[in-house]
């Protein structure tokens, strides 16, 4: 019998250890995954808002905005300037960059003609 439970604790303790080195494995590949978002001064960003009901529609956009981003501070949090000229802070991990359809017109790019033979 004492055999047997020595047995039982080797293999709990092979689990854990295997259990371990996987938990590290999926951590560093998540890590890898995550792009580091550079928001600075002056941003246009959309907020996320997270108080809609839990099925709001398969077309209702989450996101709200946009905003200007008027103060960074240390902790993440950001404090925002609403189109009405109202500011509020909100945490920096619920905001995302805009890109406006505008910016994205005005950039021409000229074609050169193919070469005919």
């Amino acid at each position: 019998m004492r055999l047997f439970l020595n047995e039982m604790d080797a293999f709990r303790m092979e689990a854990y250890d295997s259990s371990s080195t996987y938990k590290e494995r999926i951590k560093v590949y998540h890590d890898k995954m995550i792009s580091p978002r550079e928001l600075t001064l002056g941003d246009v960003v959309l907020l996320h808002n997270s108080r809609l009901s839990p099925f709001p529609g398969k077309l209702k956009s989450k996101w709200t905005g946009p905003y200007m981003i008027n103060k960074i501070y240390d902790s993440g949090t950001v404090e925002l300037l609403a189109p009405d000229t109202t500011l509020f802070q909100s945490n920096g991990h619920r905001v995302k960059k805009y890109y406006s359809m505008d910016k994205v017109m005005e950039e021409e790019v000229e074609l050169e003609e193919p070469p005919m033979e």
